[in-house]
């Protein structure tokens, strides 16, 4: 009897360390594939860093460049804003729109 549970209970034990190994072994994998990655995304934050380094010094011209922008881009906002209006009163039947 004492030897059937010592069988019993060594090979539960075997069982539960294999499980065990299963798990860091899948771990161990997962971390591998993890650090790949991130030297690849180092490796092209590396290189945006690089290619927008000329940019420093012209981003205040850029963004003057942008806020001219705006204005223009507003008045158009409101332009099609007016032709959507007008295109919406004649879905109601007053004007037929193509």
């Amino acid at each position: 009897m004492v030897i059937t549970l010592s069988l019993i209970s060594l090979v539960l034990a075997l069982v539960m360390v294999l499980v065990v190994a299963w798990h860091l072994i899948g771990i161990y994998l997962a971390l591998r594939n993890g650090r790949r990655h991130l030297a690849k995304l180092a490796g092209g934050l590396a290189q945006i860093r690089t290619d927008t380094a000329p940019l420093n010094g012209k981003i205040a011209t850029i963004n003057e460049g942008l806020s001219a922008l705006a204005p223009p881009l507003m008045s158009a906002n409101g332009n099609l804003a007016a032709i959507v209006a007008i295109a919406r009163r004649g879905e109601e039947g007053t004007i037929d729109v193509l």
